[in-house]
């Protein structure tokens, strides 16, 4: 384990005024032959190299970052392996915002911003590689006449090729670039794209990896620009700089250098991942389609769950129903409801996601969090009632039974089943919990014990009920919707379709 600096806290100015000694040309493609040899967090080898308190994506993407915004190029001095290990002792000991925040009001933010930087890194790519291809490919909406932005040819518009080639992209960027040190040159798959349906030249890929994966230096500067002149048009404080850290990084959302020397430097090639996750997919439809691709993933997201739950084993999955409520007005029940020998699992699908905000932990959070979940329970117990109650058109829905519920989310809310942010949502008479959509493939194919033991262990635990705590150490099969989805992308046979 290398040493981590003394000096603590260090102002982030002091950090950034150590990586300013090196040229961004020198500096950047260090970070990115560091960043290629990562392995994933996933990964057990993870814990026991690179001293990971250190060497870790986040911070190698931070200094890249910074390097690129506030580096100089009349630098003399190389940057060597000694230099980015005393950067990133900083960067370790940079000051934490809960220092200056009351007694009491501290744990909370630093939680949220703990998990906001490091936690989103540990997704697995096989899952995340595969489900949109399973989420927006091979899932039908409920009624496909009624989606508005994703309709037939929708990728090839959006993306310049099909959904499965974008992907695909992102799989070679990462694959390729962590093998040749941070870098990607289109030229080198020269007759070696047969994988793809549609790119067959290497300026077709390059096309593709410009428009959405690419950027420059200069390009992240007037960004950066742009940002600050808008908030100060409108009257919003800057950012404080011991939060800069945990705020958006632009080369999450854009991976690639392209200013580098021939083809692609990529600092940090896991984050080619997140592109093209459907958190990445998101808000490259959000750019063009505004609320109704947000809508349309919504519908597909729903159903996508459905189909999800019915991997259980032995479970009866009925959809939402129509019913009656005091006022006779016609109102809809929860999205899912699942019939088990021993017990009834309500589920409600939310595709909100957590925002910007939320993972800087503001003294807002609880606001947030109720805002994007409180309905969700809310609906589960409304359901609930009418099943216990006797409600006609709940009649196939067995009343003798336990009841649990569970709102499934696109992307994780880290840390909301913990005492500490659970006590902003309503209390239900039943346990719930919140899982992201990864939870959820993972428990339905759960196998060294029965779905409905999980589900039940789980929701007694004292300490909050989480699918992922409940999953620790589990034996999982192979999840049948995400293996079929990863069988499709070009390169799926060249990386392993597992966990």
């Amino acid at each position: 384990m290398p040493r981590i600096t003394e000096h603590y806290p260090v102002p982030d100015r002091t950090y950034v005024k150590r990586l300013r000694r090196h040229a961004p040309s020198s500096l950047v493609p260090l970070i990115a032959a560091t960043g290629a040899k990562l392995p994933s967090m996933t990964d057990p080898e993870y814990r026991r190299s690179f001293a990971a308190r250190l060497y870790n994506p986040w911070a190698l993407l931070d200094t890249a970052w910074m390097s690129l915004l506030r580096g100089t190029e009349n630098r003399s001095r190389p940057a060597r392996p000694a230099d980015l290990e005393e950067m990133l002792q900083l960067y370790f000991a940079l000051d934490e915002p809960m220092r200056q925040q009351p007694v009491g009001e501290r744990l909370e933010g630093f939680l949220l911003r703990l998990a906001g930087q490091q936690f989103v890194w540990q997704e697995h790519e096989f899952s995340e590689l595969a489900r949109p291809i399973a989420m927006l490919q091979h899932t039908t909406a409920a009624e496909p006449a009624k989606l508005k932005a994703i309709t037939p040819g929708w990728d090839e518009r959006l993306f310049g090729c099909s959904l499965g080639d974008y992907v695909g992209v992102a799989q070679m960027l990462w694959g390729v670039s962590k093998a040749r040190a941070g870098r990607f040159d289109p030229q080198w798959m020269a007759g070696d794209l047969g994988s793809f349906a549609s790119l067959t030249t290497p300026e077709e890929l390059a096309k593709v990896i410009d428009a959405h994966f690419a950027t420059t230096t200069r390009a992240l500067r007037d960004q950066a620009k742009a940002d600050t002149e808008r908030a100060a048009a409108a009257g919003t404080l800057p950012l404080d700089p011991a939060l800069r850290r945990f705020a958006f990084n632009p080369l999450r959302a854009r991976p690639a250098l392209s200013d580098f020397g021939p083809g692609y430097l990529l600092p940090v090639p896991a984050a080619a991942l997140a592109k093209v996750s459907p958190f990445g997919l998101y808000y490259s439809g959000w750019e063009v389609h505004k609320q109704t691709f947000a809508n349309d993933l919504g519908d597909l997201f729903e159903q996508y769950v459905g189909r999800q739950l019915g991997l259980i084993k032995g479970a009866t999955v009925h959809p939402e129903i129509k019913y009656r409520d005091e006022k006779k007005n016609t109102v809809k029940s929860i999205d899912w409801f699942v019939v088990l020998d021993d017990l009834v699992l309500l589920v409600e699908v939310k595709s909100a996601r957590p925002t910007a905000s939320l993972r800087l932990g503001p003294l807002e959070w609880a606001t947030e969090i109720e805002a994007k979940l409180a309905k969700a329970v809310n609906q589960l117990q409304k359901s609930a009632d009418r099943v216990t109650d006797g409600d006609p058109a709940f009649a196939h829905i067995p009343s003798d039974r336990q009841l649990l519920g569970m709102v499934v989310t696109m992307e994780p809310y880290h840390l909301v089943n913990s005492s500490e942010f659970r006590s902003v949502l309503p209390t239900a008479t039943f346990p719930v919990t919140v899982a992201a959509v990864s939870e959820l493939e993972d428990a339905v194919v759960v196998g060294d014990t029965t779905v409905s033991d999980l589900l039940r262990t789980g929701s007694t635990s004292p300490d909050g009920w989480s699918i992922r705590a409940s999953l620790d150490g589990r034996i999982f099969g192979e999840n049948p919707i995400l293996a079929k989805a990863w069988e499709t992308l070009p390169f799926s046979k060249a990386l392993p379709a597992s966990r």
